[in-house]
């Protein structure tokens, strides 16, 4: 009898270890699969972690850890979009019949999520050109002071250099991107504040967050030398 026990204890452990080592890297590759398949992302990273591990067969998940790169938000190109959540649930069983791929993203629950987005200098350049005319060559530096762009344009067929400072800012819900004119060059002539405000009513550059593979909230926006990094959490859809 007591050889019995050990044995089925063995089996047992054994039975536990395979999950431990098993599990969590096999949901996470279908979780990558079908975060690639719906978002276009050309790489998807994932990283998931319970204890014990059998939890995520019942979806619950202790921590998971999602990179994303090469996806574009309302035409706007991200780097890198990676999010960290803790104490999530996943729908195991729609994910292993395949449900994620075009559905987006598979967590449910009330875990708590912190998503943090790199766009280059170069990106945001793209982005700008690409909302301009295309006659309208612009060039963008971003620095820990701003952003600032610089193109030509005619005034009074005059063709002069302009240039724009200012700031990218999460609009007040946190679901778009809005670039915030300070201060405005002409012909090497700053403008008055006056019509920089005015500039500022009559036209807003803005990303459309809603269309981001992760459901999320902007609360802040880094400038860095050469990029911005974008920080938020992930929000309930409806």
């Amino acid at each position: 009898m007591r050889a019995l026990l050990n044995g089925l204890l063995a089996v047992i452990v054994a039975l536990l270890a395979g999950t431990e080592a098993l599990l969590p890297p096999f949901l996470a590759a279908r979780v990558a699969d079908g975060l690639a398949a719906s978002t276009g992302s050309a790489a998807v990273e994932v990283q998931m972690r319970s204890f014990p591990a059998y939890r995520m067969l019942a979806g619950d998940v202790d921590r998971m850890t999602v990179t994303l790169s090469g996806v574009k938000v309302d035409g706007l190109a991200v780097e890198s979009l990676r999010l960290e959540a803790a104490g999530v649930h996943l729908d195991v069983a729609g994910l292993l019949r395949g449900r994620l791929r075009g559905q987006g993203w598979p967590l449910t629950g009330q875990g708590a999520a912190t998503v943090e987005a790199v766009v280059t200098e170069a990106a945001l350049e793209e982005w700008a050109r690409a909302q301009l005319p295309a006659q309208v060559d612009v060039q963008v530096d971003v620095g820990a002071d701003g952003v600032e762009l610089r193109g030509r344009t005619t005034v009074l067929g005059i063709a002069m250099n302009v240039a724009v400072q200012g700031r990218v800012e999460p609009s007040d819900d946190g679901r778009r991107l809005l670039f915030v004119p300070e201060t405005v060059i002409v012909g090497g002539q700053a403008l008055a504040d006056w019509v920089a405000q005015g500039i500022r009513e009559m036209y807003t550059a803005a990303v459309d967050l809603n269309a981001a593979p992760v459901p999320l909230v902007v609360e802040e926006v880094r400038h860095q030398a050469g990029r911005l990094v974008i920080a938020g959490r992930t929000r309930s859809e409806g």
